[in-house]
């Protein structure tokens, strides 16, 4: 489906794949996409002849995502905490944590005083080590239950969403909710103090 031996950053589609739904595609130049339609006859010696080849300009290509909020105004951001001090936190990870409205939903190693700042409803995952999976699946129900709900779900996530995190990974579980993830990073001199 994906050909390995093409360019990065370009996608290429055979012909089921077109129209469908399809992880985010970033292009960073503007080569043409190539469509090949499938073989009539798999078991024919001459593939070249049977397969057509043709190009498809980037403006022909529709990558379709969830929306970001949901019919009933459910919508998900993904929040990173950063080191744990409350004064690295980016002004909007602060503005979204002190929001009364929001059902936020956290890692247990979120820092105490990260916790302290949040003004709704708040759910501490028990991510203990061997039980991991059980605590993954049990925030994925509340995101669920929260969605299902309308509220703004808020995952907060210990240090950066992505790094040593599981961001991609619950990204693409929300896309099967129906909804797209907005994403709060930390801001870029917290990584210092990460890695330090």
């Amino acid at each position: 489906r994906l050909s390995s031996h093409l360019p990065r950053h370009t996608a290429y589609l055979d012909g089921a794949d077109a129209g469908t739904h399809s992880p985010s595609v970033v292009r960073s130049t503007p080569s043409p996409i190539i469509k090949k339609t499938p073989s009539a006859d798999p078991g024919s010696k001459n593939k070249n002849k049977n397969n057509a080849e043709q190009r498809m300009e980037p403006s022909q290509i529709i990558i379709k995502h969830p929306p970001k909020s949901l019919p009933n105004g459910g919508r998900i951001t993904l929040v990173g905490s950063g080191p744990g001090d409350p004064n690295l936190l980016t002004v909007a990870a602060y503005n979204i944590l002190s929001d009364p409205d929001n059902l936020v939903i956290a890692d247990r190693l979120v820092s105490s005083e990260i916790l302290d700042l949040i003004k709704g409803e708040v759910r501490v995952a028990n991510k203990v080590p061997g039980c991991q999976h059980r605590a993954q699946d049990e925030i994925y129900e509340w995101c669920r239950e929260g969605l299902g709900q309308g509220r703004h779900v808020v995952r907060l996530k210990i240090g950066d969403p992505f790094v040593f995190g599981r961001g991609g990974e619950e990204v693409l579980r929300f896309r099967e909710y129906g909804v797209e993830s907005t994403v709060i990073p930390v801001s870029q001199g917290c990584f210092f103090l990460l890695f330090d």
